[in-house]
Order: C-alpha cells, then structure tokens, then sequence
C-alpha cells in the first residue's frame, strides 16, 4: 500500500489541475482553429471548375455489426467486414460525385487539383486509439511519481492508470460504437501531381441524426443507412470548406437529399 505524504498529495493535485487545464486549453485551440482563414481561399481562382477525386477507405474494423447490419446467422468474419467497408467507401465516392455534377463541378483525372478522400474510422473507435489514450495515461501516472521523487508512486499511479484507462476506453468505446455512429474522414487536396498538400483537413461526425430526421423508425435503426448518413454530413462540411476555393461552385439551394443505401441520380 502506497502512503502519500502531504507535500506529494499537493504536488499530485497541481499536476490534475494542470492535466485538465491542458485538455481545457487543447479544446479552447481547436475551437478557435474553426474560425481562422482558410488556405483555400489564397489559391488562384479556378479557370475551369474541375478536380480529380480518389477515394479511400482503411481496413480497420473489429466488428461486423458496427459497420452494417447483420444476416440472420452471419459471422463476424474479416472478408464480410472488408466488403462492407468497401461499400461504404463506393457509397461516399458516389454521393460526391453526384454532387460535384449538380454543383457543375467536372471530375476529371488530369486536372490539375486533385482531392483525396480516407475514411480512417467508421461506426466504432479505431483500437489505436484505445491504445492511445491507454498509455497516455501510464505514462502522464509514471511522469507524476516521477516528479514526486517517488519511484513507488510512479509505479503505483502507472498501474492505477492503466487499470482506470483500461476500464475507461475499453467500456467506454464499446458503448460509444453501439449507441452512436461515428466516423472519421480526411480530406487532402493536391495540385500538379505535387507530394506535399495544399490543404488537409479531418472530418470527425459523432452521428447523423441531423440526416436522418423525417426517415420512418425502420430506416433510421439500420446500421448502414445510420452510418451513410454520418459520411453524408462529413461531404456536407467538405463542400462547405471546399467552397472557400476561387471559382470553386457553390450550391444555391437546399443540402442535396439524403440517399438511402445508392445514390440518387
């Protein structure tokens, strides 16, 4: 049993305060990063409304379930899981080229912008996160005992926390993947075949309520229908943000409509 004196109890509680201080901080720049000048918006004008689109999707999933709604009877097997991410990626290179035509955007491969689209994450937490977010806390339990002078707090604080992290995003990813529909998408545009990129930027949708409203209760439990709604509003932003291009189109009317499982012509 570890017995804390009370010049490390104080120092334990600056170094907590400090810890979500930093979070506090962390979320405070991300927030402000929102409302700075896009990069976008330094580019040339368009001479002609064209890019070159390639979209990605990373082998990533864990759970069938997540990804699409199961048979009756099917395994969680890694070729079923596999497919359904691929239909997932060919849903959204879809759903953007629907809307490149309606906005009179040309895709065209020898353009000179080229846009590449990658769903890292989708429908549950990616397990390097888990991993993440498990060691950042041994290692934040590990640096306190270490600045106490204490070896035995190191020690025990580095197994509380990877106990209490454990716990945390292990349950916690589980609940979060069952109960929401969450994905990441990143967005990279490039110009004249160049390596480096103009302009990133990632897409991180908790759900796609907003895109499901008005659908009947049938529709909007299905796993696939919920999960193409959330990449539905990441192309949403996209366009958004993409709009701050010279020349880029932008949309006139109301958000193109919601397709349910293709793509609407």
């Amino acid at each position: 049993m570890i017995l804390f004196d009370m010049d490390a109890t104080k120092m334990i509680n600056r170094l907590t305060r400090c810890k979500l201080f930093n979070h506090f901080a962390v979320a405070l720049l991300l927030a402000a990063g929102i409302a700075c000048r896009s990069p976008l918006a330094d580019l040339k004008p368009m001479a002609t409304p064209a890019v070159g689109i390639k979209v990605a999707v990373e082998n990533h999933s864990r759970n069938l379930k997540r990804i699409r709604t199961l048979e009756p009877g099917e395994v969680n097997g890694a070729p079923a899981r596999a497919a359904a991410l691929e239909s997932h990626r060919a849903w959204l290179e879809a759903e953007f080229m629907a809307e490149a035509r309606e906005r009179g955007l040309a895709l065209d491969p020898g353009s000179e912008l080229r846009l590449e689209l990658n769903i890292t994450s989708l429908g549950e937490v990616r397990a390097k996160y888990i991993v993440y977010g498990i060691l950042g806390g041994v290692a934040w339990g590990v640096a306190t005992g270490l600045v106490a002078h204490d070896p035995r707090l190191a020690v025990g604080l580095g197994l509380y926390e990877l106990i209490e992290e454990s716990a945390f995003w292990i349950a916690g990813s589980a609940f979060f993947g069952a109960y929401s529909s969450p994905a990441v998408v990143e967005a990279a545009l490039f110009q004249d075949g160049g390596p480096k990129a103009l302009w990133k930027e990632s897409y991180y949708i908790l759900n796609g309520r907003k895109r499901l409203k008005g659908l009947p209760e049938s529709q909007r439990g299905d796993r696939t229908i919920q999960l193409h709604a959330t990449l539905r509003i990441a192309l949403d932003k996209l366009f958004k943000d993409l709009e701050a291009m010279p020349g880029f189109p932008r949309r006139t009317g109301p958000l193109r409509p919601f397709a349910l499982g293709a793509v609407s012509e």
